[in-house]
């Protein structure tokens, strides 16, 4: 059985073909905007699980907390932890650490204490009780005191191992 097969060649008349230039055009919109919506999912994924640690204290009849808490989207992982205490760094881990810091503070008993040995994930609207402290009824601001004389740091990264802005206790002003 033999087949026959003939060609049939056709030929613009006006020597451009424009249907396949569009076609190409159209071809390369849908590219470049299938990239930019994969740029702007991947941002979108970042910032959906950013963390941010924010400190919040309380007084309460004579006994001061500072808590740690998570106020961003996805996990901190706690990545390093330091207390100076007048400026210099306190040595320890943990709740070692926290010990340590307010061991010489005066006019001041730490009731209880929470801490961590990084690395640690701190989970969005998680938060670690830094401390419980009671100080004597004269002073006037207790945060400015221990503000004063006590400061934490702490390095944070999120899920995709971005580095955040660290962490840190406020100075109380300087009054001249």
């Amino acid at each position: 059985m033999a087949y026959d097969i003939h060609y049939i060649v056709v030929e613009s008349s006006s020597g451009t073909d424009w249907a396949s230039w569009v076609a190409i055009g159209i071809s390369v919109l849908a590219l470049i905007a299938t990239g930019w919506q994969a740029h702007l999912a991947r941002v979108h994924n970042r910032l959906s699980v950013k963390p941010q640690l924010e400190g919040h204290s309380l007084m309460e009849d004579g006994i001061y907390s500072l808590t740690v808490r998570n106020d961003g989207l996805g996990p901190a992982i706690l990545t390093q932890a330091r207390v100076y205490y007048r400026d210099k760094l306190v040595e320890g881990e943990g709740t070692a650490l926290v010990d340590a810091a307010f061991a010489d503070v005066p006019n001041c008993e730490l009731l209880s204490r929470e801490f961590f040995h990084p690395p640690f994930v701190l989970p969005a609207g998680s938060s670690i009780e830094v401390c419980k402290v009671a100080c004597k009824k004269n002073l006037e601001d207790v945060e400015v005191y221990l503000g004063g004389l006590i400061r934490l740091q702490i390095d944070y990264e999120s899920a995709y191992n971005e580095k955040c802005p660290m962490y840190e206790t406020r100075r109380p002003p300087q009054t001249s």
